[in-house]
C-alpha cells in the first residue's frame, strides 16, 4: 500500500499494510528541532494553532498552513499531513510565553452576534490559496484538511457563562451561534470536498478530562443536529477530536457520520474498552501520550509506550497511532524522533 491507501483503509475501519502512522499537528519550534534547520513554509505555531482570533469590528480570515511540513514528516516517516483551514473565533485573546490564548468569548448578546460576520467559505481567492496548498503537497503523503465544524467555535467565541446563560433565558442565543458556525462549514466543506485531498479532522472539543462540558441531554438538544447538518457535506472519511472523556455520545458522535475519534487520551477513556466496544464502529487514532511520555519520558519509555499501543490497538485493524493531543513546544524533538522509530520497528504487526 501506499501512505494514502494505508491511512484511508484505517479510517474505514480495515486492514492495512503496517499500522499507519501521524500527528495532529508538530509546532514549527519542535519541527525545527527535529530537522536542525530553520521553516520557512506555513505551518502550526502557538500563534495560529487556533486560527484568527479577534473582535466584531475587525476583518476576520483564514489562514491556510501546514500541520507538518513535509520535511519533517519524511524524516519521520509519516504517513500524512495536513492543512488547516479553521473558522476565525470572536474572542479576547492574550499572547503568552508565543501562544495564543484565549480568555473571553465576544458573542454574548444577540447585538453580539448580528455584528459578527464570517469570511466568505465561497470566496475564489481563499479557494484558490486551499487548492494551490493541496496540489503542492499532495503525492507523498495522504493528505487531511483540519477544520471545525462548529462545536468549539461556538464555545470559544461565547464562552460557557454565555451558554449558560443562553439556555437559562431561553434567549435563542446558543443556538444562532451555532447555526453560524455549522452552516458556514457546511459551505466550507462542501467546497472543500471538491478538491484532491484523502481525509477531514474536525476539531470539537466538547470535554475536559474528567467528563464533558456539558450534559449529553445539552450536546443533543443544542449542539448534535448543527454538527450532523454540517458534517453532511463531508465526502471523505473524517475524524471527530475532542480531549477529554466523551464517552457518553460516542453513538451520537457516529450518527453524525465520523468515521474515526482523536486523540483517546491516556487519562480520560480506557482505550482498551474503546477498542473492545468501539474498534468495529470507530477507527482509533491517537494516545501516545504526551504529558509524560513525549514530554518528560526517556527513549526507552517512548520506545515501550509504542509497542504496547500498536499491540493493544493494532489488532484487527482501525488504529492508527498518533499523538494524545498534538505535539506542542513542552515535548522533546529526541522524543518524537524516538518515538517515529519505535513506529517503524513495531508497526508490522499485520
Amino acid at each position: 500500500m501506499d501512505k494514502r491507501e494505508r491511512i484511508t483503509t484505517a479510517l474505514k475501519g480495515g486492514v492495512p499494510d503496517v499500522v499507519p502512522y501521524m500527528y495532529n499537528t508538530v509546532t514549527k519550534e519542535i519541527q525545527e528541532r527535529i530537522i536542525g534547520e530553520q521553516i520557512s513554509e506555513p505551518t502550526i505555531t502557538g500563534l495560529n494553532m487556533t486560527g484568527w482570533l479577534g473582535g466584531m469590528d475587525e476583518t476576520p480570515q483564514i489562514f491556510p498552513i501546514l500541520s507538518t511540513v513535509p520535511k519533517v514528516a519524511q524524516f519521520l516517516g509519516m504517513d500524512a499531513i495536513q492543512i488547516q483551514v479553521v473558522p476565525p473565533l470572536f474572542v479576547e485573546h492574550v499572547i503568552a510565553n508565543d501562544e495564543a490564548c484565549v480568555s473571553a468569548g465576544l458573542l454574548t448578546s444577540p447585538g453580539a452576534l448580528q455584528k459578527a460576520k464570517l469570511p466568505d467559505p465561497d470566496d475564489e481567492q481563499l479557494m484558490r490559496s486551499i487548492a494551490d496548498l493541496i496540489d503542492r503537497y499532495k503525492g507523498d503523503f495522504a493528505l487531511g484538511v483540519r477544520v471545525r465544524l462548529g462545536a468549539s467555535s461556538t464555545i470559544m467565541s461565547m464562552g460557557m457563562e454565555a451558554i449558560a446563560y443562553s439556555m437559562a433565558d431561553e434567549d435563542g442565543l446558543l443556538q444562532g451561534v451555532v447555526q453560524m458556525y455549522t452552516s458556514w462549514s457546511k459551505r466550507l466543506l462542501k467546497n472543500l470536498c471538491e478538491m484532491d485531498f484523502d481525509f477531514v479532522w474536525a476539531f470539537d472539543d466538547i470535554a475536559y478530562t474528567t467528563g464533558m462540558m456539558f450534559s449529553p441531554k445539552v450536546f443533543r438538544d443544542y449542539f448534535k443536529e448543527g454538527l450532523r447538518n454540517a458534517a453532511s457535506a463531508i465526502s471523505k472519511p473524517w475524524i471527530f477530536h475532542s480531549d477529554g472523556d466523551y464517552s457518553l455520545v460516542l453513538d451520537d458522535i457516529i450518527e453524525i457520520g465520523a468515521n474515526a475519534i482523536h486523540p483517546i487520551e491516556k487519562e480520560s477513556m480506557d482505550f482498551s474498552w474503546l477498542k473492545a466496544n468501539y474498534g468495529d464502529k470507530l477507527c482509533l487514532v491517537g494516545n501516545l501520550d504526551i504529558d509524560y511520555t513525549l514530554s518528560k519520558g526517556t527513549v526507552e519509555e517512548v520506545d515501550a509506550e509504542v509497542k504496547a499501543r500498536i499491540d493493544e490497538l493494532g489488532v484487527g485493524g482501525g488504529y492508527i497511532i498518533a499523538d494524545s493531543n498534538s505535539i506542542p513546544n513542552f515535548c522533546k524533538a529526541e522524543n518524537v524522533i524516538a518515538m517515529s522509530k519505535a513506529v517503524h520497528k513495531y508497526r508490522g504487526i499485520y
